[in-house]
């Protein structure tokens, strides 16, 4: 019999073997132990027969509401794909459980083979597991700033998750547990998001099974928490994580952090000769969903699984080296700026590059204009007034759809709705001095089901063009963020101004822009005797 080791974060002092016929090999782990009476963690041998051991992973989508979060699990894939495929080879099942989009995999054979199990019910064998989650929960990750906005964006998993043939797609409590015990399965390891609330208490999730007399392991190093962020008082999700897994490590469940061990094993290269971890930033934008703020934020960089490392990062967009700034402490952001990071041992990068990408709001908000476009024609395009069949005109005072102008919560009573990518255009009168607006994207989705499968895919850029000339652009826009400020000068003697909503890269039918309270200021002789 074959024996391999490695180490485990469990909850009980004793020795616990599974065994197993002479051709199957065990897995010893040696780990922490919460030691009631002596309230700390003490070392403490397992064994698993991996052919009796299931892998459990949960939620791990491909969005969410909040944009750090939503990094957060995409920052865990790398390292999850390689522990899983190490799982695999050993024997383990793995099994993913996305929850709310588990048939957005219908037609996979992953799926189909689950859905075919002969269904029995869920036993209760043992009481509930007792454990108090002790951190706080924000209504986003991202910090004290823009908080995130709530909608269901996600319709499947992160499209980097790899997989496997023989795994299986399921979210049932009854369906999971009716494949386990086909299989014979006796253990779970559970990964994924987030832990105090979807790998805890989701159908098929760790209390579930726990109750149903399972042995049930957290893998430490792949599950995220649903936390927050105070850069003030120095805690992070990180943080948060590691809170909520010592919540459960002293309610009984053991955790095993997977990747280390693989390692000590042979089974998972060095970090210097395959990095799987990146850097992690808290808050957390990207290009594409960019973290907006108003005066400063915050940015704490991360690399909590990666010991005996320093961060370097640059500010230019440049990709870090060791010799590029040390992270000491967390770093204030007073501009639109791209950080990247890495971790460095000895002089050598041992993370994957990571970036982030922070957009601060122009300083005031625009006055609200002397004349709104909504009372203005605009000038149509002489070609496509004979195929108006194929033009998306803009709507005035309510979105593309007929609906009311929403952005981040508030209506608006004047504006034009879009859908990418379409323009219009107008003339400017020689009183017109400024152009004043607001923009963002149409958020009219959320009142069905707070945008459930559709909110991740509105994304749209919204420029403002005078006599052709290139003049000003909103980054980014996606649901909920707040709305961008133009207020642009125009150049005396100018002619035409065009307004355009443009798609982002995805020319998704779902993408609608709104432009709010947007018009003119004018300038009469009246108020230049006022201002005199």
């Amino acid at each position: 019999m074959t024996k391999i080791s490695f180490t485990l974060v469990a909850v009980f002092s004793m020795v616990i073997t599974v065994f197993a016929q002479q051709s199957e090999k065990l897995l010893t782990l040696n780990g922490n132990v919460w030691d009631a009476p002596a309230s700390k963690f003490s070392l403490s041998p397992v064994e698993l027969n991996p052919s009796k051991t299931a892998i459990i992973v949960v939620d791990a989508w491909n969005y969410h509401w909040c944009m750090t979060a939503s990094e957060r699990v995409a920052a865990m894939v790398p390292r999850m794909n390689a522990v899983l495929n190490i799982a695999r080879q050993q024997g383990m099942q793995v099994i993913w459980n996305p929850s709310d989009v588990v048939t957005a995999y219908a037609g996979y054979p992953q799926y189909e083979r689950a859905i075919a199990v002969e269904h029995q019910k869920t036993p209760d064998k043992q009481k509930d597991i007792s454990v108090k989650f002790t951190a706080r929960v924000g209504s986003c990750m991202c910090g004290p700033g823009l908080a995130c906005k709530g909608n269901y964006g996600w319709d499947g998993m992160n499209p980097n998750l790899i997989i496997g043939e023989n795994d299986l797609i399921s979210s049932s409590t009854d369906e999971i547990y009716s494949l386990l015990t086909e299989r014979g399965i006796t253990d779970i390891i559970y990964m994924g998001v987030h832990t105090n609330m979807c790998v805890f208490g989701k159908p098929g999730a760790l209390s579930k099974m726990w109750k149903a007399g399972f042995r049930c392991f957290l893998a430490r190093d792949l599950n995220d928490a649903f936390t927050h962020y105070n850069p003030e008082s120095g805690y992070t999700p990180d943080k948060g994580t590691t809170e909520i897994n010592e919540n459960l490590q002293k309610g009984g469940v053991p955790c095993i952090n997977m990747g280390d061990e693989f390692r000590k094993l042979g089974l998972l290269q060095s970090e210097s000769d395959i990095p799987v971890d990146y850097v992690r930033f808290t808050p957390w934008g990207k290009q594409d969903r960019p973290y907006f703020f108003n005066v400063k934020t915050i940015v704490t960089l991360t690399a909590t699984w990666l010991d005996g490392t320093e961060i370097r990062y640059t500010v230019d967009g440049s990709e870090p080296n060791f010799q590029s700034l040390l992270y000491i402490k967390p770093i204030e952001i007073t501009q639109t700026q791209t950080l990247r990071a890495a971790a460095f041992r000895d002089r050598k990068r041992v993370s994957l590059p990571s970036e982030a990408y922070y957009v601060k709001l122009p300083e005031k908000l625009p006055p609200q204009p002397d004349i709104y476009l909504d009372d203005l024609n605009y000038i149509p395009n002489e070609y496509l007034k004979a195929v108006n069949f194929c033009i998306w005109y803009p709507v005035k005072s309510k979105s593309f759809e007929g609906k009311p102008l929403r952005v981040r919560g508030k209506t608006y009573q004047h504006g034009l709705g879009f859908r990418a990518p379409s323009s219009v255009q107008y003339e400017i009168k020689p009183e017109y001095k400024r152009f004043v607006a607001l923009a963002g994207v149409d958020e009219n989705m959320l009142s069905q089901n707070n945008g459930r499968f559709l909110a991740m895919h509105s994304s749209v850029v919204f420029k403002i063009f005078i006599d052709g000339k290139f003049v000003s652009e909103s980054p980014v826009m996606r649901i909920s963020q707040e709305a961008w400020r133009f207020d642009v000068e125009i150049p005396e003697g100018s002619r035409r101004i065009n307004i355009s909503c443009t798609d982002a890269g995805s020319r998704n039918i779902l993408d609608y822009g709104n432009w709010l309270d947007a018009g003119f200021i004018v300038e009469t002789k009246q108020k230049q005797e006022k201002q005199k």
